[in-house]
């Protein structure tokens, strides 16, 4: 049979209780919402920025090349 807390062991866990609790008090966790909005921002910036330093096709080499020609003498 486990033998009950000592009195110091009892004073520990309300030390820790009361720390735990002081400690949310002053840093609250954000809200998940706030979380999720500010990965998304992040995510679009990331992925604005991989857009816009990909280079761009040449159009005028695009306009120079000819498809082929289809065969006419079925």
């Amino acid at each position: 049979m486990p033998q009950p807390p000592t009195e110091a062991e009892l004073a520990l866990e309300k030390l820790g209780q009361r720390l735990r609790a002081g400690f949310a008090k002053q840093h609250p966790a954000q809200s998940l919402d706030k979380v999720r909005d500010a990965v998304r921002e992040q995510y679009e910036q990331e992925q604005e920025a991989t857009r816009q330093s990909k280079p761009k096709p040449d159009v005028a080499k695009d306009q120079q090349r000819q498809p082929p020609e289809p065969d006419v003498d079925r």
